[in-house]
């Protein structure tokens, strides 16, 4: 994770549990340390799924909260709007899309598929349920 996103999402399931305070490490440490940045990531899928709805997916998918995780609101929140056939190149940076190993001719759906390979049927469930 990047460091503004761990610290948002530290930030968020904090909010969410106080009680998870005693369980993370402080300070830059934090972001190498396996149980803070389980913590953090998990408040920022809380803030992905929060604004995934806000932007009109009324039950995003883990396929959803995964390009939001991945790409960033902005490029995840399209990501999960996109039609199969659009351009990743459409939404994600080129430095994003070398640094994830996206060909500049991947499609959404094709990319979908891919995670979908690697994740299995968890995929399409929603991660509101």
């Amino acid at each position: 994770m990047y460091p503004a996103a761990f610290q948002e999402g530290l930030q968020t399931a904090l909010a969410a549990d106080p009680s998870l305070a005693s369980e993370i490490v402080q300070g830059d440490a934090g972001m190498n340390d396996p149980t803070t940045e389980a913590i953090a990531a998990s408040g920022y899928l809380m803030q992905a799924n929060t604004a995934l709805e806000s932007a009109g997916i009324s039950d995003p998918t883990v396929l959803d909260a995964r390009s939001y995780y991945n790409y960033g609101p902005t490029a995840g929140t399209q990501i999960a709007q996109a039609s199969d056939g659009d351009l990743m190149s459409e939404y994600v940076s080129s430095t994003a899309m070398q640094a994830n190993n996206i060909p500049s001719n991947e499609t959404v759906g094709q990319w979908k598929s891919s995670v979908s390979s690697i994740v299995g049927n968890a995929a399409n469930q929603s991660v509101l349920s």
